[in-house]
């Protein structure tokens, strides 16, 4: 259990079951955040982790306190002054060790005991997870002890990584994704808001598991008011959401099975027509038969202000329309990035609430048909068999759990505001796990996410943040996460962080792989500002000088 046979430090002072200080031996260096091992009052092992290193000299922090006292005890005392010196280490108990694993520490530590350093095999033993990890970085203090996190914990109780621009965000996703991907062989769906996975190349495999998706807008997939949301139709504009809704059910009425531009064509024209005074009929889906239309002049002004708002969406995004199933197009065993780059944000919020949406309710129906299938009768049987072959014919991905991972999630779920996509969000929180659905939120500003989700993340990944209102923000909606700990994440370097919940059974200081040296590749660098302008500086001096 000890590193070696040499102590480093003596315990000294008041000592508690859950912090003690020790003496440091002077013949020995003690970092912040290393692990330690003593033996508490019954004689059991006890692990700690360092969370202070104080220097004491006990000449000069006697009672004389003023510059010219301590100037005469350093002329007096000479270089001798320094046998008076100490460095006295505060250790916060982590917990007994109990054949390997860690369980809580119920009595005082031992004053006099000595104190060593862990092993790498003990903490190997202790970080080990009790299913399948995924490795994401090694000790903090320890390179050679890899920190694996339990893929059921991370997966079914979700996770949040936190941190600011810069610090690694991006990194940790991609690490995690080969480790699910290539190493378990899970399917896991990136909703990329700025593009920066659209590169992404696996270490192993290269672009073998990996399908890109342009995030497009499978309009008749929406119902009118997410449509209107969708043109940037206001919430109030009754009117137009009226006469968009008519029409919109008219043409689903007249035209089963169109999609797509053509969808939005016939939308338009029979706006037109009703603009020009024809056909003015509508169909109530209630009531299902045509009804007749009154309009006055305001009325057909409104229209054309309605038919201007679609016109301008076809301009803007009309390429990005279609009538193919955005989650038809998730392969199994891969990861499935949804490139979201070419959308403004409410866009995003509207294709991204309707694909969780319908991602959830499949893998519900899914996980619901298995379920009743073993236990139904004989008249039910086939109903049940027929819902788990369309979805395994159909969305061969969703037949097995998912991990989905959202990008800058403060966008789709922001504190305050409700929209589809947060309320989607929040119930696979909530309830995914009984259905496979995993969640991953990763944010740079943590204090504008919905504050429900991410307290039910039940795993922190935690790069550096600085932001005082973040850190609070962060430190209140996790449980497992204590002041102390929270202190070490403003001083975090980049690809360092704090890792606490349920799929590691310590808290650890963890530096995170670099995933490009893994050999794999991803976007999000940074703009080479000062390359780019040296770039600039070569072209312009090229170019011959021009008479004029």
């Amino acid at each position: 259990m000890m590193e070696d046979k040499g102590y480093i430090g003596i315990v000294r002072g008041e000592a508690t079951f859950l912090n003690y200080e020790f003496s440091v031996n002077p013949n020995k260096d003690v970092s912040f955040g290393e692990f330690v091992i003593t033996k508490n009052r019954d004689g059991e092992d006890v692990l700690g982790i360092v969370r202070g290193v104080r220097n004491v000299n006990w000449i000069l922090s006697s009672a004389k306190s003023t510059f010219n006292s301590i100037k005469l005890d350093v002329e007096e005392y000479g270089s001798s002054i320094f046998d008076n010196e100490e460095i006295v280490a505060t250790v916060k108990v982590l917990g007994k060790i109990d054949d390997g694993e860690l369980v809580p520490n119920r009595v005082p530590v031992k004053n006099g005991e000595f104190v060593y350093k862990a092993s790498d095999d003990l903490l190997r033993e202790i970080y080990k997870p009790d299913s399948p990890g995924v490795p994401i970085g090694t000790l903090l203090l320890r390179e050679n002890v890899e920190i694996s996190l339990d893929v059921n914990e991370l997966i079914s109780r979700h996770f949040a990584i936190l941190a600011v621009t810069g610090a690694g965000k991006s990194n940790t996703v991609a690490v995690l994704i080969k480790g699910i991907v290539e190493d378990i062989g899970g399917t896991v769906v990136v909703l990329d808001p700025h593009g920066e996975y659209s590169r992404l190349r696996l270490p192993e495999t290269g672009y073998k598991l990996v399908n890109v998706i342009d995030g497009e807008i499978r309009v008749d997939d929406l119902d009118p008011e997410e449509f209107a949301d969708l043109i940037g139709i206001l919430s109030n504009a009754h009117v137009q959401r009226d006469f968009l809704r008519k029409a919109w059910d008219t043409v689903k009425a007249n035209n089963p099975g169109l999609g797509g531009r053509a969808f939005l064509d016939e939308l338009k024209s029979k706006l037109q027509a009703w603009k020009l005074g024809k056909d003015l009929t509508y169909i109530d889906p209630e009531e299902n038969k045509p009804l007749k239309l009154k309009l006055s002049n305001q009325d057909k002004v409104t229209i054309g202000r309605l038919i201007s708002r679609i016109e301008r969406f076809l301009r803007e995004y009309g390429e990005f329309v279609t009538s193919q199933d955005l989650v038809a197009s998730i392969r199994p065993g891969m990861a499935n990035v949804i490139n979201l780059s070419h959308l403004d944000e409410d866009q995003m919020k509207v294709i991204v609430g309707k694909f969780l949406e319908r991602v959830f309710k499949t893998r519900m129906d899914y996980e619901k048909a298995r379920k009743s299938l073993s236990v139904a009768r004989r008249n039910r049987k086939e109903e049940y068999e027929k819902i788990l072959e369309s979805i395994e014919n159909n969305y061969p991905a969703l037949a097995y759990p998912i991990l989905i991972v959202v990008e800058e999630a403060h966008i789709f779920a922001p504190q305050g505001e409700e929209n589809n996509a947060s309320r989607v969000m929040a119930r696979i929180a909530r309830e995914g796990r009984k259905f496979g659905v995993g969640l991953g939120v990763v944010s740079q500003r943590p204090s504008k996410l919905n504050e429900d989700i991410l307290s039910q993340m039940n795993t922190k990944i935690i790069l550096r943040i600085v932001n005082p209102r973040d850190q609070k923000y962060v430190l209140e909606a996790s449980e497992q996460l204590s002041s102390d700990l929270m202190d070490d994440i403003a001083g975090l370097g980049k690809g360092e962080a704090v890792i606490v919940g349920q799929a590691i059974k310590v808290p650890a200081l963890v530096k995170i792989y670099d995933f490009r040296e893994l050999n794999g590749e991803y976007g999000g660098e940074d703009i080479g500002v000062l390359d780019r302008w040296q770039e600039m500086r070569a072209r312009l001096n090229d170019v011959p000088d021009v008479d004029f």
